[in-house]
């Protein structure tokens, strides 16, 4: 299975051991298993969206999307696990549990889709897969999950049976964004049965976690998102947590959604709050209750509840500040403005941070797993093809270094590295995941000489560093990678 060519990255080597397994197996069950890790190297990054009941999962991957797909009241099909990826045309089709597939009827209510199982039953489904012509689904296929700790065990069941790594079971996504209000101890169990620690230089570096619904801390006040950026740095200094987590962000996912898909009729309503005098509007901002009291406004009860289910009470607050102070008087220009106060914007930079140089090395990962229960699977058929896979995974594992830098990664941005300013620049740029010149901070155009004798000069310092007798372990370890990476580059400049 090895290869003469050259130098492949880890998905790359995976992928053809995918591909050989497919061609070799007897066992249309094997094949079909191989070709659908082969599938997964050749498409964009899974990422999964999961949490415990009513955290927002639903209304966080529409913000995510752009646009109200995925329903988020508590119908039917918000209890079976849903994929929406980017397809040539509108399709929903059901993933069934014996194998098949169907087709299901679809249309839009109030944006959001209604899909219809139709005769089929509940528990026979799988996974509905929704494929949709939209470019925010290009680079990743979002994964809407049943909510984890509801009162049907069964939801819960499904989410854990779709994500959770064990010696039997591989993980269906890539990464996952975990949706918390408070730090449960149910949260923390799920994110460490996320963990593949089955795969060398395990680590955290595929969860991200949302500090979800964070309008509503302290009563929707309008500074509600400031005090939930502190909670969420103290959940990212608590030492259990950062273990299971690469980061945290907060995340008012209903602001965000309905910034994005915000109406015109929805903005004359604000207005006309806008114009209420000051102390008849500060009595009906005071909650939800005194801002649906019939008499409260000329606008009717009915559109202010509307409001309520668009934007919650922060939101509404927010809003009517924005047109009163003039910033905003149209859904052109008050939509983005909410937008910006949702922390989508963090959520995305975190994301593109945390997922996207690395979305290769974490498919490889979950291929990994999946590879190695196939070559489990086929033990006793095929022994001599089970020993080749087996063989050829251990070796990627042995030999590559970027599952390495994907938890080198992690370590530095914890701090649980000790290193001075400089190094920690120095040592980012190294685990980043480049290859060539880029390691050692040269341009483009080095050429091999200049290529390997800073690689030499790096590679001794950072030896010297690691020798250090008063080195903690961690430390040790991180610098070990940025050799095992300059020796590389070095090897490439010959």
């Amino acid at each position: 299975m090895t290869t003469d060519a050259a130098p492949l990255g880890v998905a790359d080597e995976i992928l053809v051991i995918a591909r050989t397994l497919a061609a070799r197996s007897t066992d249309p069950a094997i094949t079909a298993a191989a070709n659908a890790v082969v599938e997964r190297l050749d498409g964009p990054l899974r990422v999964a969206i999961a949490g415990r009941v009513k955290a927002g999962k639903s209304t966080l991957l529409n913000a995510l999307v752009g646009e109200r797909l995925a329903p988020t009241d508590a119908g039917e099909c918000t209890r079976i696990v849903s994929r929406y990826r980017r397809g040539p045309s509108y399709e929903v089709v059901a993933r069934l549990r014996d194998g098949t597939s169907q087709s299901l009827g679809f249309d839009r209510a109030a944006g959001a889709l209604d899909i219809r199982l139709g005769g089929i039953a509940e528990r026979d489904v799988e996974l509905i897969d929704v494929a949709w012509p939209t470019s925010t689904l290009a680079e990743v296929t979002l994964i809407d999950t049943p909510g984890l700790a509801s009162i049907n065990d069964e939801n819960s069941r499904r989410t854990r049976e779709f994500l959770e790594v064990d010696s039997e079971h591989a993980s269906d996504a890539d990464a996952v964004i975990y949706l918390l209000r408070h730090a449960h101890r149910s949260d923390v169990a799920f994110l460490d049965g996320f963990m593949d620690r089955s795969v060398s230089a395990a680590s955290p570096v595929n969860a991200v976690a949302v500090l979800s619904r964070a309008d509503e801390i302290g009563g929707g006040r309008l500074d509600a998102m400031a005090s939930a950026e502190r909670i969420a740095r103290r959940y990212e200094v608590d030492a259990e947590f950062r273990t299971l987590c690469a980061a945290v962000v907060p995340m008012a996912g209903l602001l965000a959604e309905t910034g994005l898909t915000l109406r015109e009729d929805e903005v004359a309503s604000l207005r006309m709050l806008a114009t209420t005098d000051d102390d008849t509007l500060a009595r009906m901002l005071l909650s939800a209750d005194c801002f649906c009291e019939v008499s409260a406004s000329e606008l009717t009860v009915e559109l202010r509840r509307e409001l309520l289910d668009r934007l919650g009470m922060f939101g509404v607050r927010l809003a009517v500040q924005e047109i009163s102070s003039g910033r905003a008087s149209t859904a052109a220009t008050l939509g983005p403005l909410l937008v910006e106060h949702s922390g989508l914007a963090d959520l995305r930079r975190l994301l593109s941070k945390h997922f996207g140089p690395r979305a290769r090395v974490l498919q490889a990962r979950t291929a990994i797993s999946s590879l190695r229960l196939l070559a489990r699977t086929i033990r006793e058929t095929d022994a001599p093809l089970a020993a080749e896979v087996e063989r050829e995974l251990e070796r990627i594992e042995v030999t590559t270094v970027e599952f390495a830098q994907a938890r080198a990664v992690h370590l530095i941005g914890t701090g649980a590295v000790d290193l001075t300013a400089p190094e920690r620049v120095e040592m980012e740029r190294i685990v980043a995941g480049n290859r060539g010149a880029p390691v050692l901070g040269l341009p483009t155009t080095a050429t091999g000489d200049e290529i390997r004798s800073a690689a030499i000069e790096a590679i001794t310092r950072w030896r010297i560093r690691a020798g250090d007798p008063l080195a903690d372990p961690t430390t040790v370890e991180v610098c070990e990678v940025a050799i095992r990476t300059l020796e590389r580059a070095y090897a490439d400049a010959l």
